[in-house]
């Protein structure tokens, strides 16, 4: 919320630019950030991009006085389960990426079982054949258990900040 005293009773509009903050510098055009300046060149914006403007008309701007007033500690609760939201939308991403990975591998695993089954009845330069795509289907089998082993690592850590976020909360809370 933004509160704007002293402005004028004849005011007609208001606009506030969002900015998002970036970990690099980026090279933005400028018209790709202010639509009503006309230029060509291109400038860098230290660590920041636009995300949206926001207008506002006075004949559409109501105020109440006391709503959506909070004190430090209801803003930093907000925060907080703002966060721990954020976290188990990525704890559930992992779990599908697991999911789908599992399934992958179970695909390439039967596959392989195929081949190793198909090599019986085949001649020598069959097999020599079937042996390199049974070895590529190992190294898919292993790049698999390789990605699900880092999802669920990534799911341990992602537990870890989740608790973290809760005894902030009850830390918080009790304040």
């Amino acid at each position: 919320m933004v509160r704007i005293s002293d402005l004028s009773p004849n005011w007609e509009a208001l606009a506030f630019d969002l900015y998002q903050e970036n970990e690099e510098k980026e090279t933005v055009n400028v018209d790709d950030v202010t639509s009503d300046l006309e230029t060509d060149s291109t400038e860098e914006i230290d660590a920041h991009a636009l995300i949206t403007t926001l207008y506002s008309d006075q004949r559409k701007t109501k105020s109440e006085e006391g709503k959506g007033i909070k004190n430090k500690q209801e803003y930093a609760l907000l925060v907080n389960d703002l966060e721990k939201q954020f976290v188990k939308k990525k704890m559930k991403n992992y779990e599908k990426a697991i999911t789908v990975e599992a399934k992958h591998k179970r695909q390439t695993q039967q596959e392989m079982n195929e081949l190793q089954r198909d090599m019986k009845y085949q001649v020598d330069e069959e097999k020599a054949d079937t042996e390199s795509k049974i070895a590529m289907k190992k190294d898919a089998i292993q790049s698999s258990d390789e990605s699900i082993q880092l999802y669920e690592d990534e799911q341990k850590s992602l537990q870890e900040k989740l608790q973290k976020l809760n005894e902030k909360q009850q830390d918080l809370a009790m304040k």
